[in-house]
């Protein structure tokens, strides 16, 4: 799986709910999708360990992104 299809995953799931949600925490919602925890953890899980690809998603800038980066970087 390649940066811009996980990029794309997560566009194709945005909540503006839980943006306004992240909003109020303090979470800079300009680069983020509104995706929950146990959805990310389940793109992580199908994903596997690669170390490129979460360096790539990191660098994105995207919330989420970088969240599921953390979750299956090597």
């Amino acid at each position: 799986m390649k940066a811009e299809e996980v990029i794309a995953t997560l566009q194709k799931h945005y909540n503006p709910c839980n943006i306004k949600g992240m909003a109020r925490y303090g979470i800079n919602v300009k680069k983020a999708f509104g995706i929950n925890v146990p959805m990310m953890r389940a793109l992580a899980k199908k994903i596997g360990k690669n170390h490129k690809l979460a360096l790539e998603l990191w660098e994105s800038g995207f919330h989420e992104a970088r969240h599921i980066a953390a979750m299956f970087d090597v």
